[in-house]
């Protein structure tokens, strides 16, 4: 608090120190020639005589404009907008005039330009045909927060008490990064996030039906993260560092420059966190048993984790139609945990059966490495492409454990520890062409070769009474080798007439599976999949920031190795964990509607979906003759989901800005197996924030949010809140950031619960999270530049498989 208090007081003094000037308002309104209207969002560039730029601005809803002079003088107003001519008016400015209304200027329809360009304040949200662009460049919170902070404010996406994220209220999703699959996003999506300053990020796209272009990967739909890149000639870059009350802490730094024809970009960023020691508890009775009735455990645990990354792009213009361009991404954590239970099984008549405690220690290293090329073939014709790609991706999991037990009643002692090396590589190739063949018709096509090789490797030693020495435990071999390989062609085409776009295509696609799981008996499974995946989306634009859209098409899951990976993670032996080789690729119906209306002021977007999944994965639970709980994941689900979604912000000017983030799902999930279980329900959530600028160069933000419990196949899971205020103030003219946030001030631990109900038995479980955490955060900028570094229009984006549901590794055994 402290802290807070110094930030305030410095904002207070600076704006006390700023010499106010008051120069000359100059307004106007800018309408169409012959009919009056008024004309929205007019890029509207101010000049002085000698035709030197001052300022640029854009017209609002009504078509008025309003700006400052610093002085009297000669000046020439620029006026630009799509579907009309440009317009030029020159006027005088009088000495000794405070304000001065230069009227209507009018503008002549017919003649397209290019999209307008805002300066003055970029909108937050932008809508395109198939996806929500939410710019995290004109956040300005984003400047000292986390990518986690900032999601949270991205319409369509929520972020439960777990830190996991889910799109349309589903976590079966993909996740992209600059348009490409990312397996460690995917799979530790919410470690990487957390870890990621907000700042080192462009946009977030949020893509609920996508095209033919992309795999068919995604029930959900997809998350594509563009980073940051270099906008300007010559270089630029940035510094930071964060520091929290946890004893967690980070820097992050980003670099371009354009040499010529040559240009590159780097962000490069390292964090370190820590999680205080907690609690949980968990409470299960087994109804068919009487023996082994009730099964209750207790438990302490702590961790601790650190994040790398590496971003780099570049590209080199050969010729005007020619382009090479390269970019890599790399991605190394690695947690160390710490745990001590006590598990404790009781008869019907409530006596001891057995006791036992786990004294569980845990390193896991993951990461990955992506590098493609791309080569680019513009023609004479605009925008029309040809492009040559090969990826290549290299995922490494490795988690190493030793785990005591000490049996206390009628349990055996023994000592146990494990190795688990895991690693996939992917290697694809795509061709795409793009030709816009007229203002009215578009066309695309392309095809795709990818070949993905995963395997797993565990070593499992145990020393008990049975042996003088450690001796490898071979009942608990359970390898996998895991070849696939997808061949992909697909098709599209846009038509554009008035108002109505139409946007449809088709994607084919054949997989072949070949593995071998390696036991006592090695178990060799093969499976083939051939689909093909429609797409059609309808854009009507009311006005030109109203539209209305409506889309289906269908989305493959095809299952990853975090899912397929057999290795039992037995650390607890009353309560296992594994995946399933076996599993099955599953096909989803998608349905999407949307309204929305963005401008600069207001935003909102209202969205009704839909889907239908038959086979598909579900992650379920069983127990055993031993009383000891199975999890582990099958195509047993038959699910429907439907859902609404409003997002609405305010933004009145740049010193206040009010938003709204909020759901509506209605589940119904079936199991076709054996289980014969069936659930559904509710779940309502959302998010609630503003951001107000009190002084000059400071401002304040509060966030708050929650959620009622998520349906599960066999019980529910506790909803969760949340709140967060925070103070930021710039210095060194505007090029330094310093930030300071508190989260959950008003609650020292945030508790969760899950309940399981099956007609074999019943589980209760709750642990907490620590609450009111400070976290301080300061980013210098410097450098000066002016073009962007160039790269293919078209690239690779492999998001066809699914790995743990982008709930940041809640996998099977899959080496978690």
């Amino acid at each position: 608090m402290k802290i807070i208090a110094i930030v305030c007081m410095v904002g207070w003094f600076a704006e006390v120190q700023a010499s106010d000037k008051q120069g000359i308002t100059l307004k106007g309104r800018v309408r169409v020639e012959g009919t009056g209207e008024n004309v929205a969002f007019a890029t509207i560039t101010l000049q002085d005589d000698s035709a030197k730029m001052i300022t640029k601005l854009a017209s609002d809803e009504a078509g008025r404009f309003t700006l400052k002079l610093e002085k009297a003088g000669k000046y020439v107003l620029l006026l630009s907008a799509v579907g009309y001519s440009a317009t030029e008016k020159d006027f005088v400015v009088e000495e000794g005039l405070s304000s001065k209304d230069i009227g209507v200027i009018e503008m002549k329809e017919g003649v397209e330009l290019k999209e307008v360009t805002v300066s003055a304040q970029k909108p937050l949200i932008k809508s395109d045909p198939d996806k929500l662009v939410y710019s995290i460049e004109s956040d300005p919170d984003a400047k000292t927060n986390t990518l986690l902070e900032i999601i949270r404010k991205v319409p369509l996406l929520s972020v439960d008490a777990e830190d996991n994220v889910t799109l349309n209220g589903q976590s079966n999703y993909k996740v992209l990064v600059n348009g490409k699959s990312s397996s460690l996003m995917s799979n530790n999506f919410k470690e990487v996030i957390k870890s990621m300053p907000a700042n080192s990020i462009k946009d977030i796209e949020v893509i609920t039906n996508p095209s033919s272009k992309y795999e068919a990967e995604g029930v959900g739909g997809i998350i594509n993260i563009i980073t940051a890149r270099n906008t300007n000639n010559g270089y630029t870059g940035s510094i930071g560092a964060n520091a929290d009350s946890r004893g967690g802490y980070g820097t992050n730094a980003y670099i371009s420059a354009n040499i010529n024809k040559f240009s590159f970009s780097t962000n490069v960023y390292m964090n370190n966190y820590r999680q205080p020691e907690t609690e949980s508890f968990s409470e299960r009775e087994n109804l068919d048993r009487d023996q082994l009735h009730f099964v209750d455990g207790n438990s302490r645990s702590k961790f601790r984790g650190s994040g790398n990354s590496l971003n780099f792009e570049a590209g080199y213009e050969v010729d005007t139609f020619n382009l090479i361009s390269a970019s890599a991404w790399g991605y190394f954590g690695s947690q160390k945990s710490e745990n001590v239970s006590v598990n404790e099984t009781r008869s019907i008549d409530n006596d001891p059966v057995q006791r036992y405690k786990s004294t569980y220690n845990n390193k896991n290293g993951y990461g990955y490495l992506s590098g493609n090329v791309d080569y680019q073939r513009s023609f004479p014709k605009k925008d029309k492409t040809f492009t040559a790609s090969y990826k290549l991706d290299y995922n490494p999991d490795n988690s190493n454990y030793n785990n005591e037990i000490d049996g206390e009643i009628n349990y055996m002692s023994y000592l146990q520890k494990s190795d688990n090396n895991s690693l996939g590589q992917t290697h694809t190739f795509q061709l795409d062409y793009f030709d816009p063949l007229s203002e009215k018709h578009q066309v695309e096509a392309g095809v795709k070769a990818i070949y993905r090789r995963n395997f797993s490797e565990t070593d499992i030693m145990r020393f008990d009474s049975t042996s003088p020495d450690w001796y490898e435990d071979l009942d608990r071999l359970n390898d996998l080798d895991y070849d696939q390989y997808v061949m992909g062609a697909y098709g599209g085409y846009l038509f554009k007439l008035k108002k109505l776009t139409l946007k449809s295509g088709a994607r084919v696609e054949y997989t072949w599976n070949d593995g071998v799981f390696k036991s006592k008996v090695n178990t060799k499974f093969e499976n083939t999949f051939f689909n093909v995946i429609p797409y059609i989306n309808f854009t009507w634009s009311l006005k030109p920031t109203q539209t209305i859209k409506a889309s289906y098409t269908q989305r493959l899951y095809r299952p990853g190795i975090w899912l397929l990976n057999p290795y039992v993670n037995d650390v607890n032996p009353m309560d296992i964990s594994y995946g399933n080789p076996e599993l099955d690729a599953e096909v989803a119906h998608s349905f999407n509607a949307t309204y929305s209306n963005f401008s600069q002021k207001f935003n909102v977007n209202l969205s009704l979906n839909a889907a239908f999944t038959n086979d598909a994965i579900e992650r379920y639970s069983f127990v055993d003759d031993q009383g000891v709980q199975h999890s582990t994941y099958d195509n047993i689900g038959n699910n429907q989901r439907y859902g609404a979604n409003i997002y609405a912000s305010y933004r009145p000017s740049g010193k206040i800005n009010v938003y709204l983030n909020t759901r509506l799902n209605y589940s119904i999930i079936e199991a076709s197996n054996e289980l014969n279980r069936s659930n559904n329900g509710f779940n309502a959530g959302g998010n609630l924030g503003a951001r107000f600028v009190f002084w000059k160069g400071g401002s304040v933000s509060a966030n708050m949010g929650g959620s009622t419990p998520w349906i599960m196949l066999q019980g529910k899971r506790s909803g969760y809140y949340y709140t967060q205020v925070g103070i930021s103030q710039k210095f060194l003219k505007d090029k330094m950031d310093v930030g300071c946030y508190i989260s959950d001030p008003f609650w020292n631990k945030v508790y969760y619960k899950t309940d399981i109900d099956d007609p074999k038995y019943t589980m209760h479980s709750e642990s907490y999270r620590y609450g009111q955490t400070v976290r301080l955060s300061i980013t210098w900028r410097f450098g000066k530049m002016n073009t962007q570094v160039k790269k293919a229009r078209r690239g690779i984006t492999n998001d066809d498989q699914r790995d743990s549901g982008g709930e940041g590794g809640e996998g099977g055994g899959g080496g978690s």
